[in-house]
């Protein structure tokens, strides 16, 4: 049945498709014979056009043979076709020994080949040569005419005295429109088929104010300088006032050359020929005829191949002979109707259909394969399910395969923070719980040795603290740099004093194996984050410290090829060449012997650097100096130019210096406070911890201890404490418990927000939750712990209380 039906469904298809193939063909041939009617149109009416400027040039008689000359070649140089371009003014009887005087002059001057003899004409109907004309009242001779080589014959021929050339004048003169002749026959034609015409042109009508303005001109010159304003009323208007029609310009037209005109631009192949119907025999008179043989792309002009006559009736016997395609359609030229007749030629225009049949195939070429395909598709369907069955299988082992590696990481960075943490930890429990024993003895820090030793103590659990803050800080870093979330602020920086000189005094000077030396031009300043390069030559320079013992830590910067690098330069054990290659990768092992450092260190730095658009390498072709102490350096190359001192001094007018606070600060000292702390204040600290709340209390009031501090244990209570009280300052947790219900601290700052409550509020966590309480509606946020240090401290309660109004950033470590 499906084979039956395919084949009737490729019958039909092969049917309806030839008929549709056939027709298509017939529409194309329509629209391009119209298309090619348009053009002798057009063609037509570029004649028109040239004979109406041939006549205004020449309106009034007030231009000379070479101006006649010149409309001429401007017509040429157009790209118009023509036998001859002419003027016939309107003579008469008293003006005819003048003119032919003229002519004669002129041409006995220019051409003395050609013998004048005035002006001449057909004298009778059937007269088939000219002489010269009998006394007339009036004439239209061709007196101005060129090209005047190949046109002798016709100098100063009389259009007005016989045959269809007088019946063209009379017409023009009559309705004051074009007119064209009947057929001619042009005496210099040597092809036998070409015929031409005479295109005629009275020209046109000019208003009255065109005689109104020569009027007033002529009498403006009358009255010269010292004229008065002219009445137009006054004039006489008459007496400029051009009687019309009077001349007539004409061209004379080679049908050929209208249809080369109308048909270069073809790229299809047909035939067209033109029939007069309105010749004075009243049938239909044959004009021209020519086969045009276009180019498809059209680069090139088409060729015509003009064919010999045959009358309008022979024309339709030979059409319907060859069953050619057919286009008939009548125009107007001027005066006359002619009938254009485009038909195709033998071979073209022919239904394309191999398309048609290859459907046909192609429909019953898949009836078969349909066949064959119900035929199979059960077992398709079957392998389908069992490749379905397989690729589910393989998704659900890449996914567990996925959860293992997630499960390894996570335990690899558990390892991480285990190992780096369970050091320092042990030895602040130890020295803590020497501290402790020296504290409850029986006589309780006596001696001074038992003081140095609880001091030392005392610096090893700060240290040991301080490595644990310094690696949740490190990771935070880390993280939010890995992820392009770290800000940079790109200012005109002094390498020596804002970030060398900083750096210099942060390390530690009391060794004195080692010197810390400071090599940088004065004067050298760049496009960079301080903020960001500090941290980057702190990181660097502190594991220098780490691993020297002798020799010295170099901080150094130069201009290299127009970019400012700075060294990092030590005279230590050096890095070793197996733990070079993964030198700057995440949780990398430590560098030196004992496995100190927190093993991100270099990551961060590479990090940071980028964000600069920098960049950071190990020059591994450095040597201290000093034997058994090959060194380190790192180079740091910030990618920028130098630029002008005075640039930093003007960026510091025009803008509002500010650096973000993402990292971990620097110094106590590093900055000074922008503003000072007021001495009363209402502070609202909220937090689960009771220990905390405690320390903060405590802390808060070592720099102002004039504060009214009041604690809240959750967001619940701080929401009851802002309806009777009023704070100036609100301390926000993250993360919070309660026996009501879990509030987070950014659900809380929100509830505050809808209440009314206008203070400042700073949220506070040891995660990353700017953003997160930003949004909530917070001021500013704070990462815990909070700095103990009095310097440190007032700088952050500055931060927190004028962020705004100085420009800073709105989050601090």
């Amino acid at each position: 049945l499906i084979i039956f039906l395919g084949a009737a469904t490729c019958a039909a298809f092969i049917g309806i498709g030839v008929t549709a193939a056939m027709d298509d063909q017939v529409d194309q041939f329509d629209r391009l014979a119209e298309d090619l009617v348009h053009q002798i149109q057009r063609a037509w009416e570029d004649y028109v056009t040239a004979a109406s400027m041939i006549h205004g040039r020449c309106r009034g008689r007030n231009f000379t043979r070479a101006d006649f000359r010149q409309t001429y070649e401007y017509l040429v140089g157009s790209g118009l076709d023509f036998q001859a371009a002419q003027f016939d003014p309107n003579i008469t009887r008293e003006e005819r020994p003048a003119v032919e005087q003229e002519a004669r002059d002129f041409y006995g001057q220019h051409y003395p080949h050609i013998e004048y003899r005035g002006i001449i004409g057909f004298e009778t109907a059937n007269s088939t040569t000219v002489e010269p004309r009998s006394e007339q009242d009036y004439y239209f001779p061709i007196h101005y005419m060129e090209p005047v080589i190949g046109n002798e014959a016709a100098i100063d021929l009389d259009y007005h005295a016989s045959g269809s050339r007088k019946r063209t004048v009379l017409f023009c003169m009559n309705e004051g429109k074009p007119a064209l002749t009947d057929r001619l026959r042009l005496v210099q034609e040597k092809t036998e088929s070409a015929f031409g015409v005479v295109l005629m042109h009275p020209g046109y009508n000019l208003t009255e104010q065109v005689a109104t303005q020569k009027a007033a001109e002529a009498e403006a010159a009358r009255q010269g300088e010292d004229a008065e304003p002219i009445d137009v009323s006054k004039l006489d208007i008459e007496a400029y006032t051009e009687p019309w029609p009077r001349d007539l310009a004409s061209i004379v037209i080679r049908i050929p050359d209208l249809l080369r005109r109308a048909g270069k631009t073809r790229g299809d192949q047909s035939i067209v020929s033109l029939y007069d119907m309105s010749d004075s025999n009243g049938i239909p008179l044959f004009l021209g005829s020519a086969q045009i043989d276009g180019n498809p792309q059209r680069k090139e002009p088409a060729t015509l191949t003009f064919l010999p006559e045959e009358t309008l009736d022979e024309l339709y016997e030979r059409v319907a002979e060859t069953k050619a395609l057919y286009h008939e359609q009548v125009v107007h030229a001027a005066n006359k109707e002619w009938i254009v007749a485009v038909y195709s030629v033998d071979g073209t225009y022919k239904p394309n259909v191999l398309f048609v049949v290859l459907g046909g195939v192609i429909i019953f070429v898949a009836s078969l394969a349909l066949a064959a395909w119900m035929y199979t598709n059960q077992r398709r369907i079957d392998t389908y399910n069992q490749m379905k069955a397989a690729s589910e299988a393989e998704r659900a082992a890449l996914i567990l395969d996925n959860a293992r590696q997630a499960t390894k990481a996570e335990r690899e960075l558990n390892d991480f923070i285990a190992h780096e943490v369970r050091n320092p930890v042990a030895a602040a429990m130890s020295a803590c719980s020497f501290v402790k024993n020296a504290i409850e003895g029986d006589h309780p820090l006596n001696t001074e040795e038992q003081r140095q030793e609880t001091r030392d103590d005392v610096n090893i659990i700060d240290n040991a603290l301080r490595f644990v803050n310094d690696l949740l800080r490190n990771m935070l870093d880390m993280h939010r740099a890995a992820n392009k979330q770290l800000k940079v602020n790109m200012t005109p920086t002094d390498i020596l004093h804002d970030v060398l000189e900083s750096v210099h005094a942060m390390l530690p000077q009391r060794d004195p194996k080692f010197a810390v030396e400071v090599d940088c031009p004065e004067g050298l300043v760049t496009m960079t984050d301080r903020l960001r390069l500090k941290q980057v030559c702190l990181n660097l320079a502190r594991n220098s410290v780490k691993f020297i013992h002798e020799g010295f830590i170099r901080l150094r910067a130069q201009v290299i090829d127009n970019e400012v690098h700075i060294f990092i330069e030590d005279s230590g054990p050096g890095i070793p060449a197996d733990k070079r290659q993964m030198l700057f990768s995440k949780f990398q092992e430590s560098l030196d012997s004992l496995s100190q450092g927190t093993g991100i260190g270099l990551f961060l730095c590479k990090n940071l650097v980028a964000l600069m658009d920098g960049e950071i390498r190990l020059d591994d072709n450095y040597d201290s100096g000093i034997p058994g102490n090959p060194g380190t350096r790192f180079v740091v190359n910030l990618k920028q130019p130098p630029i002008d001192p005075k640039a930093m001094q003007e960026y510091h007018t025009h803008h509002t210096t500010k650096e973000t606070g993402d990292t971990t600060p620097l110094s106590d000292d590093e900055e000074s406070v922008p503003y000072e702390l007021p001495q009363s204040l209402s502070v609202l600290f909220v937090d689960d911890d009771p220990i905390l709340r405690k320390l903060f209390a405590r802390t808060i009031r070592t720099v102002v201890p004039s504060w009214s501090i009041r604690e809240a244990a959750n967001g619940e209570t701080a929401l009851r404490l802002v309806e009777t009280n009023q704070f100036d300052l609100i301390f926000m947790d993250m993360y919070m418990a309660s026996v009501e219900k879990q509030l987070l601290g950014t659900e809380a700052v929100r509830e505050l927000r809808k209440q009314g409550v206008t203070c400042r509020i700073c949220g506070l966590s040891a995660n990353d939750k700017e953003m997160e309480f930003l949004q909530a509606g917070a001021d500013s946020f704070c990462f815990k712990p909070f700095p103990c240090e009095p310097v440190a401290l007032t700088q952050e309660l500055c931060r927190i209380l004028y962020a705004d109004v100085a420009g800073e950033s709105s989050v601090s470590n």
